[in-house]
């Protein structure tokens, strides 16, 4: 027996909305504490502000367009789904743990020249935040009904409005025993890889320009508990990834001139490298801005390790995920209206070949004995 209703895609016994935003931020959590350990206190502070502003801004948005300024409205406001906290983290984990402004200065600093406090960092979190929240997933209707990943939109929004005053130039502040240490990230230098590279890069021991992409092994929990509970489609991170190695073979790492096990190290390096992990198993499977067939899915996973690849080897970002998966979220809508699924219980029919004297009068021939047509 086949079950019928509203919402076939809710499959767990108690399955909702709520349910689902809590398994994603449990997976979540091993890459909280990862860059809370890597990075410090500077990655709470960001959390506790994206979880406020994001949370005040959904809120406040119900409100207004609910006119029930009361307990009531409160209630029946979506914030209780949870969705905003999952907005919140992912958009912390896609920043720099610090992010200073030139035009601003609000930055304190140690007597060490280490970051004290960054007042810049907190602005620049809530705007983001609002902008998420309110443009992005809001004004689309709420969630399931926003264009692109909030998250992500969020994250380009403060690149391309900051990044010239220098708020992504600290790509990252290592901190261990009271000590910080910055530098490039790889897909900015682009050194030889060593085996030794590759095992940093898989533990958390390298510069990463986004605190939630330091430690593969974070990730890779988060993924499989996800895969577990069957929130996500476990295809979907391994077709992203896969296509994005294959392009960065064809489009980097054959034409630098690599040879040998420096090939394979390098197009490693690709995928350990900048948000492609991380924004494959959190973002790249959002419900509301993938396709809704295997085929649209697989089209949409390609595209994004194709963008990917192509900005990394020719544009002038060393990373490019974030406008790879923003581009097919806009995409997807296209999609889905020429890759349809078939009905519930559709059935092709077969094919009857006409009746000979049919398909001559319909082709406008006589039957030779002055018969009409």
């Amino acid at each position: 027996m086949k079950t019928v209703s509203a919402s076939p895609h809710l499959t767990r016994k108690g399955n909702s909305t709520r349910s689902i935003m809590t398994d994603v931020l449990i997976a979540l959590s091993p890459c909280v504490v990862a860059a809370t350990v890597m990075y410090g206190y500077h990655v709470v502070i960001n959390l506790v502000t994206c979880l406020i502003f994001c949370f005040c801004t959904e809120l406040l948005y119900n409100l207004i367009v609910s006119k029930k300024w009361n307990r009531e409205g409160v209630l029946r406001s979506s914030v209780f789904d949870l969705s905003f906290a999952v907005t919140a983290v992912i958009l912390t984990l896609n920043l720099p743990a610090v992010m200073p402004v030139d035009i601003w200065g609000l930055t304190v600093f140690k007597g060490t020249g280490e970051i004290a406090f960054s007042f810049d960092t907190v602005i620049l979190c809530a705007l983001g935040s609002i902008f998420a929240i309110a443009l992005v997933k809001m004004l689309f209707g709420g969630i399931g009904r926003n264009f692109a990943n909030p998250a992500c939109t969020g994250r380009i929004f403060l690149f391309i409005a900051f990044g010239g005053a220098g708020a992504f130039n600290l790509t990252s502040s290592l901190w261990a025993d009271g000590m910080s240490t910055t530098a490039a990230t790889w897909l900015g230098t682009r050194n030889v890889v060593t085996g030794g590279m590759l095992l940093d890069m898989f533990l958390g021991n390298t510069a990463t320009a986004a605190v939630g992409e330091t430690c593969v092994i974070a990730i890779l929990v988060g993924y499989v508990y996800l895969s577990a509970r069957r929130v996500i489609d476990p295809r979907v991170p391994l077709m992203v990834i896969g296509s994005l190695a294959v392009f960065a073979f064809l489009f980097d790492v054959v034409p630098s001139g690599a040879r040998g096990a420096n090939m394979f190290y390098s197009t490693v390096a690709h995928v350990l490298s900048g948000g492609l992990l991380f924004g494959s198993v959190f973002m790249a499977t959002d419900y509301a801005t993938s396709p809704n067939t295997f085929i649209g899915t697989a089209i949409y996973a390609v595209g994004i390790g194709l963008i990917t690849a192509l900005i990394r080897a020719f544009g002038s970002f060393p990373e490019g995920f974030s406008f790879a998966l923003l581009i097919m979220n806009i995409v997807t809508p296209l999609i889905d209206k020429y890759i349809v699924p078939k009905p519930f219980g559709y059935i092709k029919p077969a094919k009857v070949k006409p009746d000979k004297q049919v398909a001559a009068w319909q082709s406008g021939v006589t039957d030779g004995k002055g018969g009409d047509k």
